[in-house]
This record gives C-alpha cells, sequence and structure tokens, in this order.
C-alpha cells in the first residue's frame, strides 16, 4: 500500500512509515492531538529508487566518499524522474481526502528517531506547501534529502548502510501555532535526569529546532511537576500560560513512561490545545550513569503461571526504591499465604526477594509443592465457614484505626517518628497475616465451576461464573456513589461551580461563596476516601488527599451524568444465573443448597476482600505521611537536594541519615541522579513486561481477545485513558479502553458502556466492579491500548471475551482542550 493513513499505523510500522510517521501513528493510537495526516510509504519511494536506477548511479560516488557529488546526482535524479502515475494520484486523492489548505511536509526515514541514533536535522522539513503540486514537489525534495552530503556523513560516521536505509514522507495539516517548540523530558545540557529542558517561542516549533528562533528557556522539575525557572530571552515577548507548560509536561512524561525511556518532543500551542508533532528518544545521554542492574531471574514453571495471572492493577509502574519499605509489610505475608495451601519456600529466597532494591518486575520466590497440597480443599473449606467480615469489623479495623490516629508529625522526635513508623509496619503485617488466610477462601470458585460446567456446558461456564458473583456491593460502589452525589452537587451549585470543574480549573472555586461552600463538600469527600489510591499501594503513588487531580478529573467526567450507579442489572444476572445452575442440579438431592450456600460464601469473600483492601490504604496512607516528614527535615537539614529525591532512597539510608549518617550533599545529588536514570531504565523495562506483551501479535487482526470478566455485548466509541489525570476525557456511553484499573477508576465505569483492557483477570477489581453495573467487561486483550485507535468504534463480546475493531472515528482528537 502506498499511502497510509497515521490512525493506521504504530511504531511497529517503522519499516512502512519511517522513525517520523510510525512514532505519529502511535501517538496518533493514543488518544493525543496530532494534526490529522497521511504517509507516502518507505515502498513508494524504494519503487522509484528501483526504477531509476539510484543504486548504480550512486555507486562510484559512495565507493570513493564523494558525498556532494553523490547528493548531486540524486538530487537531479528526483527532480527529474517520472513518478508512476499510481503513486502521484494516490498522493493527489490523500491530499484532497485530508481538506487542508496548508500541509507540512515532513520526512521520515528507517533509520531516524532511534534510541541510538535520532538522525535529527538530516532531512527536510517543508512547510506551508499549497496545493497538489507543490506537494509533489516537496515530495520530491524529502526524497533526495536522504542523499544529502550531511545526512550521508551523518550515516557514515554511525556506520549505517547508506542503500538498507529507505524514506518515507508524512505529509499532514499545518496547525496555526500560536506558540512552539521542544521539550527534553531530562535536561541534556546540564545532564540532569531530574529536570526536562522546555524551550518555546511564539510561532511554528521548526525555528526552534532549526535554530533560526532563540526561545524561551523554561526548566521543570519533574516530581513534583513545576517550572523551577524560566529565561525570557527577549524582553516583553509573549509567552504561553504556566498551565499549558505544565500540562505539556506531564504529557511528556507520560510520553516518556509510554515509550520507555527519555523524550525529545515537539510541540504547538493552539489557543487552549497542546498539539504533538514529534516524539522521539533522546539520544545525547550517553554519559548518564545508571546503578548495576541485576540479571531477570530464571523463573520456575509456578513463577511464570504466577505472573502472567497478576492483573498489574497493584503494580502498574516499577517502584522506586523506597518502596521497599512498603512491600515489607506485604511479602511476609504473601509468602505465609503460599505456605497455608501446601507450598515451600526457601527462607533465603525470602531473604533475598525481600532484599531487592531493582526489580524489571514483581514476583515471589520460586515455590516449591509438598504433600500439604493435599490438604488443600479442606482447608479451604474451614476458611470458607469463617466470618471474615466481623473480625475485620471487630479487631482488624479497629488496629488499623488506632495505629493510624492522627497526630502532630512535626512534634515527634526523629526516633518517635520511626517508632510509629515501625508500630505501623508490624500491626500492618500481622494483619495481612490473617487477611490472606481469609482471602484462600476465595479458592471455592474453582470448586464452584464443576457444578456449573455441569449445568450449563464448558462452552458458557466462564460467563455464569463471572454472573454469579455479579451485583456484590463493595466498599468501593460506595465510594462511587458519595462521588456521584458530589458531581450532582457540582451542578447544583451554580454555573460557576459547574464551568470551573468542567474546565479542569478547580482553583478557582476559591473565587466565590459557591466555590468556596463547594471546596468544604470536597474536604469532606476527602475526609473519608482521600485516603484511596490512584497508581497502586506504594509510599510514592499519592492517594487523592496528596494529590486530588484524579477525583477532580473524575468529577468532570461525572457532571454529565444524571442516573445514581446502581447494581440492580448485576443483580438480575446474579439471580438468573442462579436459578438456571440450581434448577439444572435439582436432580442430585442436597446439590442445589449445597451450592447456593457455598456461592453466598464465596461472595461475602469477595466483598471481604474489597473492603479490606480499601481500608488497608488507610496504613499506606500513614505511611506516606511520616515518609514526607522525614523528606522535609533531611531537606531542611541539607541532606536532600529536594524532599521528593527521598523516594530514590532506600529505607536503611534514610534512617542513617535522620541519624545524621548522611554524605555530603554533593555525593546526595549524584546519587540521586544516577538512581533516577536508573529507574527510568528499570520502568521502562516494567512497562513493556507488564503491557506490551502480546501487543505485536494482535496487529494482523480485526479482532482482539481477553477474558470475558463481565457478560454482554455492547458497541460503541473506544476511549482510550492512559493513566488518573485523564479521567475527565470519558463521556458517559463510551467504551473506557486502557492498559489496567484498579479501584480509583472504578467511578469511570458509572459512565462507561463497557470496558477493555490490556491486562486483568476475571478476578481483579474491574471485573468486579463492572459486574456491579452490568456493564460488559473484556479484561487482559493484550495490545488493546496499541491497536485500538481512540474513538474508533468497536463491539465488546464479554462473554465470549473477545474485541471487534469495526471503524475508525474521527483521527486527530486534541487530549486537551
Amino acid at each position: 500500500m502506498t499511502i497510509h493513513r497515521l490512525n493506521e499505523l504504530s511504531r511497529a510500522d517503522l519499516p512502512t512509515a519511517g522513525g517520523k510517521g510510525a512514532n505519529l501513528g502511535e501517538l496518533t493510537r493514543l488518544g493525543l492531538a496530532v494534526p490529522p495526516g497521511f504517509v507516502v510509504s518507505a515502498g513508494a519511494y524504494a519503487e522509484h529508487a528501483r526504477a531509476w536506477g539510484l543504486a548504480e548511479r550512486l555507486a562510484p560516488h559512495l565507493a570513493t566518499e564523494s558525498w556532494d557529488a553523490a547528493a548531486a546526482e540524486a538530487a537531479e535524479l528526483f527532480e527529474r524522474g517520472a513518478l508512476l502515475p499510481t503513486l502521484e494520484r494516490a498522493v493527489r486523492e490523500a491530499h484532497r481526502e485530508l481538506g487542508a489548505p496548508l500541509v507540512a511536509v515532513r520526512s521520515s526515514a528507517t533509520a531516524e528517531d532511534l534510541a541510538d541514533a535520532s538522525f535529527a536535522g538530516q532531512h527536510e522539513t517543508y512547510l506551508n506547501v499549497a496545493g497538489e503540486d507543490e506537494l509533489l514537489v516537496a515530495l520530491r525534495r524529502c526524497w533526495a534529502s536522504l542523499w544529502s552530503a550531511r545526512a550521508l556523513q551523518y550515516r557514515a560516521a554511525r556506520g549505517v548502510d547508506h542503500l538498507g536505509v529507505d524514506i518515507a514522507v508524512v505529509v499532514q495539516r499545518m496547525v496555526s501555532a500560536d506558540f512552539a517548540g521542544v521539550l527534553f523530558t531530562v535536561d541534556p545540557v546540564a545532564q540532569r535526569a531530574d529536570r526536562m529542558l522546555l524551550e518555546v517561542a511564539p510561532g511554528l516549533g521548526e525555528a526552534v529546532v532549526s535554530g533560526h528562533t532563540t526561545g524561551d528557556v523554561y526548566r521543570l522539575r519533574r516530581e513534583p511537576l513545576a517550572i523551577d525557572d524560566r529565561d525570557h530571552r527577549v524582553a516583553g515577548r509573549e509567552a504561553p500560560s504556566d498551565t499549558l507548560v505544565l500540562q505539556l509536561g506531564r504529557l511528556a512524561l507520560d510520553l516518556e513512561a509510554h515509550f520507555g525511556c527519555p523524550q525529545d518532543v515537539e510541540f504547538a500551542f493552539e489557543g487552549r490545545s497542546i498539539y504533538l508533532l514529534q516524539s522521539r528518544p533522546i539520544t545525547t545521554l550517553g554519559g548518564t550513569d545508571i546503578e548495576p542492574l541485576p540479571p531477570p531471574p530464571e523463573l520456575s514453571r509456578l513463577q511464570r503461571k504466577m505472573l502472567e495471572a497478576n492483573d498489574n492493577d497493584r503494580f502498574p509502574v516499577a517502584p522506586k526504591p523506597l518502596d521497599q519499605w512498603g512491600f515489607r509489610m506485604v511479602i511476609p505475608a504473601l509468602v505465609n499465604a503460599m505456605r497455608l495451601v501446601g507450598l515451600d519456600i526457601d527462607e533465603a529466597d525470602e531473604r533475598a526477594t525481600m532484599a531487592e532494591v531493582w526489580r524489571e518486575f514483581f514476583v515471589l520466590p520460586s515455590p516449591r509443592p509438598t504433600f500439604r497440597l493435599l490438604g488443600l480443599p479442606q482447608r479451604v473449606a474451614t476458611v470458607l465457614r469463617n466470618d471474615w467480615m466481623a473480625w475485620w469489623e471487630t479487631e482488624a479495623f479497629v488496629r488499623i484505626l488506632e495505629v493510624c490516629a492522627p497526630v502532630d508529625l512535626r512534634a515527634l522526635p526523629d526516633a518517635a517518628l520511626l517508632l510509629r513508623a515501625d508500630r505501623i509496619e508490624e500491626t500492618t503485617r500481622e494483619i495481612l497475616f490473617k487477611r490472606f488466610e481469609g482471602i484462600l477462601s476465595q479458592m471455592a470458585a474453582i470448586a464452584l465451576r464443576i457444578p456449573v460446567t455441569a449445568a450449563v456446558g464448558r462452552k458458557r461456564a466462564e460467563a455464569v461464573m463471572g454472573d454469579l458473583v455479579s451485583g456484590l456491593h463493595t466498599r468501593t460502589s460506595e465510594v462511587n456513589l458519595a462521588l456521584f452525589h458530589l458531581a450532582r452537587k457540582a451542578v447544583s451549585a451554580g454555573p460557576e461551580v459547574f464551568r470551573s470543574i468542567r474546565e479542569g480549573r478547580p482553583e478557582d472555586l476559591r473565587g466565590s461563596d459557591e466555590g468556596r461552600a463547594y471546596l468544604a463538600e470536597v474536604e469532606a469527600f476527602l475526609d473519608e476516601h482521600g485516603h484511596r489510591e490512584s497508581t497502586g499501594l506504594y509510599l510514592s503513588a499519592p492517594t487523592w488527599r496528596q494529590d486530588p487531580a484524579p477525583m477532580w478529573g473524575l468529577l468532570r467526567s461525572l457532571l454529565d451524568t444524571t442516573e445514581p450507579p446502581s447494581e440492580e442489572a448485576g443483580q438480575k444476572r446474579y439471580q438468573a444465573a442462579l436459578d438456571e445452575v440450581t434448577h439444572a442440579l435439582r436432580f442430585v438431592p442436597g446439590l442445589s443448597d449445597t451450592f447456593r450456600n457455598t456461592l453466598l460464601q464465596l461472595r461475602r469473600a469477595i466483598v471481604f476482600r474489597e473492603r479490606s483492601h480499601y481500608d488497608l490504604a488507610r496504613v499506606f496512607s500513614a505511611q506516606q505521611a511520616i515518609v514526607g516528614e522525614i523528606a522535609r527535615r533531611l531537606h531542611e537539614r541539607g541532606h536532600l537536594p529536594s524532599p521528593d529525591d527521598i523516594f530514590y532512597l532506600t529505607e536503611a539510608e534514610v534512617r542513617a541519615w535522620l541519624g545524621e549518617g548522611a554524605p555530603p550533599l554533593s555525593e546526595v545529588k549524584r546519587l540521586v541522579q544516577r538512581r533516577r536514570a536508573t529507574y527510568g531504565v528499570v520502568n521502562g523495562k516494567w512497562q513493556k513486561r507488564a503491557f506490551g506483551a502480546g501487543a505485536e501479535g494482535a496487529a494482523g487482526s480485526d479482532e482482539l481477545r481477553g477474558t470475558g470478566a463481565s457478560s454482554g455485548v455492547v458497541r460503541g466509541r473506544a476511549r482510550i485513558v492512559r493513566d488518573e489525570r485523564e479521567f475527565g476525557r470519558l463521556k458517559p456511553g463510551e467504551i473506557l479502553v486502557c492498559r489496567y484499573t484498579n479501584p480509583a477508576w472504578t467511578p469511570l465505569f458509572t459512565l462507561a458502556a463497557g470496558v477493555v483492557t490490556d491486562t486483568g483477570g476475571a478476578a481483579s477489581h474491574a471485573a468486579i466492579v463492572a459486574r456491579e453495573y452490568g456493564i460488559p467487561a473484556v479484561l487482559g486483550a493484550a495490545g488493546a491500548t496499541t491497536r485500538i485507535t481512540d474513538g474508533q468504534e468497536i463491539l465488546v463480546d464479554g462473554t465470549e471475551g473477545r474485541v471487534l475493531l469495526l471503524r475508525l472515528g474521527v483521527t486527530g482528537e486534541v487530549a486537551f482542550a
């Protein structure tokens, strides 16, 4: 195929679309604001190069490294050679379909924008190209730029085979840019991994990138995101708003996480919208030092199955070094639970897992089956009979409230501060030991699968099992209902309150009596639910109280919802499935009653799991407050460059430095910089393993397969939501498509017509809440966020566990407006 629309491409299409085209296609698939356009394939160039005898004519010049002569020969050839009629016709038709009076025509070689060589500036770009004839001229010149003297010298210096490189050409609608420029997600000038560097100027960004215009320079702190300083190079020159600059910074960090390495991002601001013109790896950080990383462990067969079963809603990003402090509360309890079911784990392996600082993935030590596994059914039956919710409410939750009771942390001496942390850790570990024992009761689902299969057949068994645990009332659904009522209060509070939330400006609420009254309502909500996690149960991941941006995004989406979330549909599905199964089992005396009772206990176990998870988030929130206070003290004492650097220290370092054992600040700066760079590498590998598996294999099909986690079929428009900061993008009736979900995402389920995720399974939070609300869900559809284009029409079959890609929606939708 000669012409490819950007929304048909992804980064897997490098040989077809070149580096620039493939990356722009990837950005479009992510639902980001990319000017719409198309790519003239690298194959079209190669076909013309062969027809014109390019290799033969340039061979003598290449052999003698006569770069100027080769460039002149190529320029003449590409100017005078006859275009194939099929190509000329296809380009003209694509240009007319685009309907843009002015376009940008940009080279996209198959060896550019790579992690080890960017080829930035080596090939030509033509802006404000008007008309089909001018477009064809620009196309020829882009092809010829592959053979410019500077491009030849650049490839020769890097050992790139000249004849092994082809070139595609990207054609896009011109953006009427108010400002444009480039942002580096790490500072390549100062070689600082804790800071971003932005250069921006009025008008087109090409002038900044090419060096023809001197832009204003911003230096942005990465964590927490903020503008550290700015250098206005031209006095009195207009500058973009800080809000736009920070939105761009957040977007750039998302791109870095997605691509797994620091990015060089070209952008344009048009009004209050951000357009992405390119995102490519930064290739000038060769001197960045990272810590030695251990080789990935050899996994046993059981470990591989455990890793495949991980639904990633607990661990969507790689943990930072200090997160290991939180893991110390969890890992021993998980290991104990494995021993309870009859698996043996070596204590040395357990200690080694506890001591890990850098992880490419999270997996427990290798377990060995023992004869105790034979007693597992009896143990599950015993556990199932216990009233775990009663224990939780009368004992465990009481202890959590006691150990996490608010105190004035600033008034505590260092030793008392660490003692409080130790007490929280010890109490939590004891509670988790017993909680994980209670969660074993969910293994009753394995036993129930047998009579369900006998009753409805093998093909329907999985969907019916999902319906049998539908319609549960959990603490998560209570939070979602409270959030709905908070959104309705915003609607009734008046137009100023409504507009401030709709436009993503909650800070404006302080300017009116109605706004301040509404903020009091929000404060009351956060007092009750502010410990809810967003990214996961990490010490480094902020809660809603610490970073309310995800909560405001949820409120923004819920403004258009008039009906409260209801579990009625899920309860009807549960009752229908129960009636069907018990009716089929009625011929075996007592079996229907036994099945009904066991199912009731299983449903209670699931509710217990959800309730206890919600309450345990309080523990992590309390520990985060302690870490924040320690960070403040170390920073004020001159031991930390920034309080947020604390997450790149280990627990042992934090304890020692608090006790006056800190090294010189210059040494600390180097340590933090090294660990920030290391984390970028580790998190890139983590993301690739967690969310990249299976994406390539799905590329040739219009159907995705996953786990049917909530039955039903729905057809609608897909809305890709990449992280918690994009909650506000989902509109009522759209199908939520995301990499993973956790409890913080589930208020979106009151809006969504269906849910599709890259990872997850029937026991994940997404599945439980989707079944509560009775919406179809397909989880673990590998590559969904890559294969599905934002706005595309899809069909979600939660009964069969499949997603059909029907047709593409509007391209180039604006991510921020």
